[in-house]
């Protein structure tokens, strides 16, 4: 007999006997007490058996006739039954335990079989393990088929994002979002967006456990959202260039008409006809103005560095701001990148000027590794979950900025809290950027 049991063969038989001599339930609740210790210690129902087997021995040995044996069997019943309660509930437990982890198994077996997404298992070092059908029609590969590793299915110029999401699986970090393209057995290219996370055991990260979504979809309106945005910025240097160049030229024979008429009668004419000249000169500046916003033609000219300079001196004059602009870049970029950057800063000033009471705001442009934009300003600031929650990102003017963006492989990110001010980060991959020429 274990430790365990002795210590539990004395306490059994007092306990059986309190019982018989008319315990009742504090018997009872003994009973069960120490079924469920035996149950804590290890000891199955051959080891309560044998306990209860000898405590009825020992309450036996001190009848006196067949008739009072036949009583304390029949009443000793009660004791062992309760005694076992502990290890009916665990197995009770156990089978409903087994029968909802069959349950969860076929949910997640139907959900992983049926799943339009591609649902992927990688070994530590990026070779497929297993992927679901969506994941056979999208790569052309069975599971039944020797598996490939990940970089083999993916595109040649999208193999450092891989890497990088490999590199924070082997540190059992879970990685962000990649956007890559899966090369299928035959040839056929699809976007996918890859979410993953390590699998770990002990502290050691056996693989990896990845989600690929189909993005074809996405990607083509973002095609159709950048040629859309294209075609603005077209409509709109044209309105630029009919402001600056047709209106100008109106201007200018209205001036040759006033100053014709003027020399006729200088004296009675010329001091009716100088207010006139006055609005004249008004009218002209606000075209310039606005010819200027629409399509400032220093971008186009000279670049993103300048245009940031002349859209910070003109909304400064026009608002009060005080704009603090530091550009460290001084070369080109693609039209597309230098017209989403001067559009999103637009924006973002426009909503300073509209929402933040701000004074001061701060333009910081970098290009290193990346396209960076900060914009900074010291207004009110605004719980940024509550208000964007609320409003939506249009409210902020923040889906045409996130639009124009996308369409670039660019981001952004918003951070404020109340009286703290706010700050808009934008990123556009330097790959993305198209430098051209004069870094």
């Amino acid at each position: 007999m274990t430790a365990t049991l002795y210590d539990l063969s004395d306490q059994y038989v007092s306990a059986l006997q309190n019982y018989l001599r008319g315990g009742g339930e504090t018997s009872l609740r003994q009973a069960y007490e120490l079924g469920r210790r035996a149950l804590q210690d290890g000891l199955g129902l051959l080891e309560i058996t044998v306990l209860y087997h000898q405590a009825l021995a020992a309450a036996l040995r001190h009848t006196l006739s067949p008739t009072e044996n036949a009583r304390v069997i029949q009443s000793g019943e009660g004791f062992f039954l309760e005694s076992l309660a502990p290890f009916e509930m665990t197995h009770r437990g156990f089978q409903e335990t087994n029968t909802l982890l069959h349950q969860s198994d076929e949910r997640y077996r139907e959900l992983f079989e049926d799943a339009s997404d591609m649902v992927f298992f990688t070994d530590a070092v990026g070779r497929l393990t297993s992927m679901n059908p969506a994941g056979e029609r999208l790569t052309g590969y069975e599971t039944g088929d020797a598996l490939p590793s990940l970089v083999e299915i993916v595109a040649p110029e999208h193999a450092k994002s891989l890497d990088a999401m490999l590199r924070m699986a082997s540190s059992a970090l879970r990685s962000p979002h990649y956007e890559v393209e899966i090369v299928s057995r035959d040839g056929r290219r699809t976007p996918v967006e890859i979410s993953s996370r390590p699998i770990v055991r002990n502290g050691e990260v056996l693989g990896v456990q990845g989600i690929a979504r189909d993005i074809s979809e996405r990607k083509l309106a973002q095609q159709a959202m950048h040629r859309l945005n294209e075609g603005l910025e077209d409509e709109m240097k044209r309105i630029a260039h009919a402001i600056h160049d047709e209106a100008g030229q109106l201007l200018a024979s209205v001036h040759l008409a006033l100053e014709a008429v003027a020399s006729e009668d200088p004296q009675r004419l010329g001091q009716k006809i100088l207010p006139v000249r006055d609005v004249l000169f008004e009218i002209e500046e606000e075209l310039r103005r606005l010819s200027h916003e629409l399509r400032p033609t220093v971008l186009d000219d000279f670049g993103i560095g300048p245009a940031l300079q002349f859209l910070a001196e003109g909304v400064a004059k026009r608002t009060g701001l005080e704009i603090h602009l530091d550009s460290s870049f001084a070369g080109r970029l693609s039209p597309n990148i230098e017209t989403t950057l001067y559009r999103v800063t637009q924006e973002a000033l426009n909503n300073i000027h509209k929402h933040a009471h701000a004074h001061n705001v701060w333009i910081l442009m970098q290009a290193n590794g990346e396209v960076h934009c900060e914009i900074r300003d010291d207004g009110v600031g605004f719980d940024v979950d509550g208000v964007v929650g609320e409003r939506g990102r249009s409210g902020l003017g923040l889906r045409g900025i996130g639009e124009r963006l996308t369409a670039v492989g660019g981001e952004f990110a918003i951070s404020s809290r109340p009286n703290e001010g706010t700050t808009l980060n934008v990123r556009i991959p330097r790959q993305n950027a198209g430098e051209t020429a004069g870094k």
